[in-house]
């Protein structure tokens, strides 16, 4: 105590009272609430959240000589606002089966508006991350697997 007494007498600071501690703690709470607090919501390209169906699938064989085949399939992605994502199928294969309900979160890459990570519900692993971009209003999803595999939805 007797050091802040002589820290107090050598710079000519007076202690302050306790209302005034009390104005300088609200004061400063406030500012750090204020600055702190951010919105999601600009980061999440309007385009994105909604209804995707599925169009096409790409399981290359190995050789790289995999392309895109139209499908018929009733598979949807659902992007919500609140950063989750719903399926009426496998979020983590490249399937066409609608018939296996999952869900899991999304999130937009510092690198680009259209484009992020999608971890479906129950994977905590990296491999498990299945990447997605949006490109001429098309939503490429890049499944991992050794050949590449990739699927094509459009917006319902």
């Amino acid at each position: 105590m007797q050091l802040f007494s002589s820290i107090f007498i050598l710079y000519n600071i007076r202690p302050l009272k306790s209302n005034q501690m009390k104005k300088i703690f609200v004061i400063f709470c406030t500012l750090t609430l204020l600055f702190s607090c951010s919105s999601d919501d600009k980061d999440i390209p309007l385009d994105l959240i909604g209804t995707w169906k599925l169009q096409e699938v790409n399981n290359d064989p190995g050789d790289g000589s995999g392309v895109f085949q139209k499908v018929e399939s009733n598979k949807t992605l659902i992007f919500k606002k609140n950063l989750e994502i719903t399926s009426n199928g496998s979020l983590s294969e490249n399937t066409v089966n609608s018939n296996s309900p999952s869900h899991g979160v999304y999130r937009i890459t510092e690198d680009s508006e259209a484009s992020g990570i999608i971890t479906p519900s129950g994977s905590e692993h990296l491999s498990t991350q299945i990447r997605f971009e949006i490109k001429s209003s098309v939503l490429y999803v890049y499944y991992p697997c050794i050949e590449g595999c990739a699927a094509k939805f459009t917006k319902k």
